[in-house]
């Protein structure tokens, strides 16, 4: 049994008690002369913050951009949560009024019994069973910043002259927003898990014959997708450290807003994405997989699996109505037009969909030490909610482009020394049509795209105290679809690297040191090929300490020199020659623990 507990404000400074939760597992085995059965059990109830785009701005140009961090914001260690944005109030899935808190963060609550069982039943038969079955449900609350910019940009935009604002004021009543001050449209992602339980389970026989291993297994797949998307639209001040709500105020002087919330739904994306799903997935999928020892150095393996699915149930949208939501007797501007879920027009899912997945591997012991392995397969996945946006007949299974397929190829050379190893493999990848909604753009995507690569990892001991590890991928992608076929696939960089030098001290070498290098080359922010993400690499290091037999420490420092690395923007491009503000997902700063581990 063993679990843990985390309580805190988490990496970046939130302001209030950000992750505060834990888990616990238990299992327990009884072993037979020909086999064990296991029971296991999990409770997770979690609150996790949940690190969104932050505001930063750009200079140069999109071939060779400069970015830097806004006034009053460090991308790497702050974030736009804030204790001034501690709830959500709005309607809730059936339309009664309903609060969240902020806080929650990513919550999951998830109760977990299951039963593995294996034993060998004589000439050469062997069966196994894995089930599980899990209660899941909880929520994920973050801000999502719409966009960045100064008060007079965001004033002259069309949102703000739609809805008739003339300047803004504090909400907490520090008086009025300076024209010049950096502000974030943010629509609250608050998404409310209702129903996630699920059912899997998988029995499996063996048979071993004299140089081949046949498997004969079943899958069985139950999941419910039952959840309700209930966001709202605030301003807020584009700062990191308590960062305030933003009311609009028009020509006479009236406040438009309530308390920063400007409209009740995801106004600032379209209104687009009040919504509730209610759907069940079920996967039946029988197999098979040979394994043929052909001779002392070379072996063959082969799969193949079948995989049919049922999706029923449905889904709705938004309608808009008036409500006076916090019931003070007067409907506000964004009382006016309140989004909530129309589940008096559901659109109904009753689809089904099956695909063949396969694959073929080969191994040559070329010697003791050298190797040769090769692999092709297909194989699918289905797309789930991820689809139910686009109008489609969702009881007709000929209309529903409800999977991606991805195809895969590969070769490579393993070679073991005295003091190493290295392995190297040289791979292709087709992918068709992955996809779907992308709530943050209000687009559907549906991209085919192609890779060529290798990975190249080794390990070398230069003695009993230093050894390195490390790593070197380089992809060559292209989207093979669209208007940007022939493009190199959003946030994909051509390489990906990591190093990691260990040096081992003390009598018996029982502590040790080391630094980690973790980085990429330059990538594109999107499928457009326009605005450039420059490449980085982030330090962290490590001392384990053996203070006793039983006690030992850890202190860890990850990015220790605070570099800035950017893994996503959500803008595609800038505007050259002038400060453009942008939202992007930056790696965390530098951030240092110490841990201690006492064995008994």
């Amino acid at each position: 049994m063993g679990g843990f507990y985390r309580v805190g404000e988490g990496i970046r400074d939130a302001g209030y008690t950000a992750n505060n939760g834990g888990q616990f597992k238990f299992n327990i085995t009884k072993e037979f002369d020909k086999g064990y059965v296991r029971l296991y059990a999990k409770y997770l109830n979690d609150r996790a913050i949940a690190y969104l785009p932050n505001p930063i701005q750009v200079t140069g140009t999109n071939a060779d951009p400069n970015f830097e961090n806004v006034p009053n914001f460090d991308a790497n260690n702050q974030t736009l949560h804030t204790p001034y944005l501690s709830q959500n109030v709005g309607l809730g899935e059936s339309g009664q009024l309903r609060r969240s808190n902020v806080s929650d963060g990513m919550n999951p609550i998830s109760t977990s019994v299951g039963m593995e069982a294996s034993f060998d039943l004589g000439d050469g038969f062997k069966i196994k069973n894995n089930g599980r079955f899990s209660f899941n449900k909880g929520g994920f609350n973050s801000p999502f910043p719409a966009s960045v910019s100064t008060v007079s940009d965001f004033l002259a935009g069309d949102f703000a002259t739609d809805n008739g604002y003339d300047s803004l004021v504090y909400a907490n009543g520090d008086g009025a927003v300076p024209s010049n001050s950096l502000i974030a449209p943010v629509v609250l992602f608050d998404t409310q898990l209702n129903n996630f339980n699920n059912f899997m389970n998988d029995i499996r026989l063996t048979k071993s014959f004299d140089n081949v291993d046949v498997t004969v297994g079943y899958f069985k797949g139950i999941q419910n997708v039952s959840m309700s998307w209930l966001w709202n639209s605030y301003l807020l001040e584009a700062r990191g450290d308590d960062a305030r709500l933003i009311d609009a105020v028009d020509a006479g002087g009236n406040t438009l807003s309530t308390n920063g919330l400007v409209g009740y739904g995801a106004a600032f994306f379209g209104n687009c994405c009040q919504r509730s799903y209610d759907t069940r997935y079920n996967t039946s999928a029988p197999y098979l997989a040979v394994a043929i020892e052909a001779s002392e150095k070379l072996n063959f393996d082969a799969s193949v699996r079948y995989d049919k699915g049922k999706v029923d149930g449905s889904f709705a949208g938004p309608v808009t109505s008036v409500n006076d939501i916090n019931n003070d007797g007067n409907i506000s501007l964004p009382e006016q037009t309140v989004q909530s879920i129309d589940l008096a027009n559901p659109t109904t899912v009753n689809y089904e969909y099956d695909y063949v997945s396969f694959s073929l591997g080969a191994n040559y012991l070329l010697n003791d030490d050298q190797a040769l392995f090769a692999r092709y397969s297909r194989g699918g996945s289905a797309k789930a909610d991820r689809i139910l946006f686009a109008g489609l007949d969702y009881t007709n299974s000929d209309r529903i482009n409800a999977l991606d397929f991805i195809n895969q190829a590969e070769i490579g050379y393993k070679r073991g020394f005295e003091r190493g190893s290295l392995y190297a493999t040289v791979f292709f990848a087709k992918t068709v049509e992955e996809g779907g909604f992308e709530a943050t753009s209000n687009s559907i995507i549906e991209n085919d795209y192609k890779s060529v690569g290798i990975e190249i990892e080794g390990s070398y001991r230069f003695s009993e105290s230093f050894d390195i590890r490390g790593g070197l991928t380089f992809t060559d992608a292209e989207i093979d679809s669209g208007d940007n076929a022939g493009n190199t696939p959003r946030r994909q960089p051509d390489f990906i690297y990591n190093f990691i030098p260990t040096f081992n001290f003390g009598k018996t070498n029982q502590n040790s040191f080391g630094l980690s290098f973790i980085g990429q080359s330059k990538a594109y922010a999107q499928d457009s090929n326009e605005l450039v993400l420059p490449g980085f690499v982030i330090i962290n290091s490590f001392v384990n300490l053996g203070i006793t037999d039983n006690l030992k420490a850890n202190l860890s420092a990850n990015n220790i020199f605070d570099s800035l690395g950017i893994t996503e923007s959500e803008e595609g491009s800038i505007v050259e020659g002038q400060t453009n503000y942008l939202r992007v997902r930056p790696v965390p700063g530098r951030s240092i623990s110490l841990g201690l581990n006492y064995s008994f």
